[in-house]
């Protein structure tokens, strides 16, 4: 039913903005790329015939249909530097193809439908902004802490983009007002693609453990002597060493592991660091695990940095449990699927999403998108056009079951009959 040509059109519409020599794109949270690309959400959202409004986050909603508690669906725009064109602008665009197509048939609903765009998902400033502040979970203080690595406030651009900090709770919505979300996204992995399935089920996202840890010893030049160093880039790397030797007993399913950034200072060449900064990454689908090898990870970087003579920091930096989707929604996607004869395949995510956030508050589902070869987050991330077909048609077939008092009140018998 949805119309594939204009959602196709409008991807390839949206990934100019932001667009670079290389081929990726970038369009970082409150940048001024990001900020074209929520002016031209809006026009397409408004051409549509949605009422439209942006809130105190910077999330922009386009709604279809009148009072009551409505279906959500949606992403985010704002990208990682250098990017890709699918991750979370794939799930904003076919939201809206959906409601397009649902306004143009004339389709009837009972609960209206809302395609959002969340703000900062990618972590510029804090990550996950649009949907904490959605599930009332971020307050001005929260704010006032959060600033990107050039040391901008978040506070800062947020006034620029035209909010008002201060005003962040009004960005809450009560959970009765929302009866479901469901998400449309890339995979980032290639579970979909190697098996040859165009639509990934999601049953949960992988809790996300994430730390920043500081080693403190002394700078010198690159002759001193060895003995003697207070060098803090030895222990950093035997600290990741030793934790990279846990995993080598556990499998992806169970856990994952990430280095993503270490910093030395001053970071010259013939200078011995006085400091060396790096995060650790776990993520894991049992939630136990987690906390486990958080205190595997604080016992092997108190030992490294006592041994070396380091001074030693940890600060947590994110402390997601893992989420399970709800079983309902997971079920009507999963009769969408079949009923547009789509094959599918129930998977869990690796990485994280709004959807992760929204299904703590209120009852949430996730659709993947194959990742041609698993690639994302890079230039070279793509997504076919007839996979991009075949999840908008499911998404939009999940949307009206859900938006219908009919399915509504199958789900409830069904739960009943337990």
């Amino acid at each position: 039913m949805i119309n594939l040509d204009r959602l196709l059109g409008d991807l390839e519409e949206l990934s100019g903005i932001g667009r670079l020599p290389s081929g990726g794109l970038t369009r970082q949270a409150f940048s001024p790329a990001e900020l074209e690309a929520r002016a031209w959400f809006q026009a397409k959202a408004r051409a549509a015939g949605l009422a439209v409004r942006v809130d105190q986050a910077g999330n922009i909603f386009g709604r279809l249909g009148g009072a009551g508690p409505a279906v959500l669906t949606g992403s985010h725009l704002d990208t990682i530097e250098a990017g890709g064109a699918y991750d979370g602008a794939l799930g904003v665009l076919a939201g809206l193809e959906c409601l397009r197509t649902m306004q143009e048939r004339g389709i009837g609903l009972d609960h209206p439908v809302e395609v959002v765009a969340f703000s900062d998902e990618e972590e510029r400033f804090l990550g996950f902004l649009g949907s904490l502040a959605l599930t009332g979970r971020l307050g001005p203080a929260d704010l006032d802490r959060a600033a990107d690595e050039s040391g901008l406030p978040l506070t800062q651009a947020m006034t620029r983009a035209g909010l008002d900090p201060a005003r962040i709770r009004e960005a809450a919505r009560p959970a009765a007002e929302i009866k479901a979300f469901v998400e449309l996204h890339v995979e980032q992995g290639p579970i979909l693609d190697r098996a040859g399935v165009s639509v990934g089920l999601v049953d949960l996202v992988k809790g996300n453990y994430r730390f920043g840890l500081t080693l403190t010893g002394r700078r010198d030049h690159a002759g001193s002597p060895m003995a003697g160093r207070r060098d803090p880039m030895l222990p950093a790397v035997a600290i990741i060493t030793r934790i990279k030797d846990r995993f080598d007993g556990l499998s992806d399913d169970q856990a994952l592991m990430t280095v993503g950034l270490l910093k030395a200072d001053p970071g010259i060449e013939n200078v011995i660091p006085g400091s060396v900064y790096f995060t650790v990454d776990f993520r894991a689908v049992q939630a136990e695990l987690l906390p486990h090898l958080e205190g595997e990870l604080e016992r092997a970087a108190a030992g490294e940095a006592a041994a070396a003579g380091v001074g030693l920091v940890i600060r947590p930096l994110l402390k997601i449990d893992p989420v399970r989707f709800d079983r309902g929604i997971l079920g009507v996607a999963a009769e969408a699927a079949r009923e547009a004869g789509v094959e599918y395949l129930t998977l869990p995510s690796g990485a994280g999403h709004d959807a992760q956030v929204m299904g703590q508050y209120v009852p949430s589902a996730m659709i993947f998108a194959p990742s041609r070869a698993g690639r994302s987050h890079c230039p070279e991330e793509e997504t076919s056009p007839g996979d991009v077909g075949l999840c908008a048609e499911v998404l939009l077939r999940t949307l009206i079951r859900l938006a219908r008092k009919f399915y509504e009140d199958r789900q409830k018998v069904k739960m009943k009959n337990k």
